[in-house]
């Protein structure tokens, strides 16, 4: 079974102090997984936990390509080879990690243009994403040992 975590935070220009800062990097970038609200699909292939802000209401997208591969934000697990790639509408899909033994941690931050009530703001994001693959449940999958690997490089480098 994949379970992939999510979590997101958001904030606007007026919450970017020193203040606003320290509350957020408070936050957990990992969470107990729980059922529900974590959401299984696939035919219990995947388990998707999602946490943190959502201003705009489905920030995080996702996918089933074909019964194999689940797209997740920027991101596709192949659920047959256990890989995990990077993926932007611009480029190639780059492997970050196999996900044989233990979990993967991604993480970004962004920013959006935002279009609400007349208004016209950025909208500004980090992003959590965790992975891995089990052979069954454990709520606590993600809280007992670090992340084989931490991903934090949007700009890859040229093969």
């Amino acid at each position: 079974m994949l379970i992939v975590q999510t979590i997101v935070k958001q904030w606007d220009k007026s919450q970017q102090s020193k203040q606003y800062q320290q509350q957020r990097m408070s936050l957990p970038d990992r969470y107990l997984v729980h059922i529900p609200p974590a959401e299984r699909m696939l035919d219990n292939q995947v388990l998707l936990d999602q946490h943190g802000d959502d201003i705009e209401g489905k920030r995080i997208q996702y996918l089933v390509h074909e019964q194999v591969d689940f797209i997740i934000d920027r991101f596709r697990i192949s659920l047959p080879n256990k890989t995990l790639e990077y993926k932007t509408a611009q480029s190639d899909p780059r492997l970050i990690s196999q996900l044989g033994d233990g979990w993967v941690q991604c993480r970004y931050n962004w920013r959006r243009r935002v279009e609400q009530g007349g208004f016209i703001y950025w909208l500004y994001e980090d992003v959590t994403l965790n992975a891995c693959f089990v052979e069954q449940y454990d709520a606590q999958v993600f809280m007992t040992t670090k992340a084989e690997t931490v991903f934090t490089d949007l700009t890859l480098p040229e093969l």
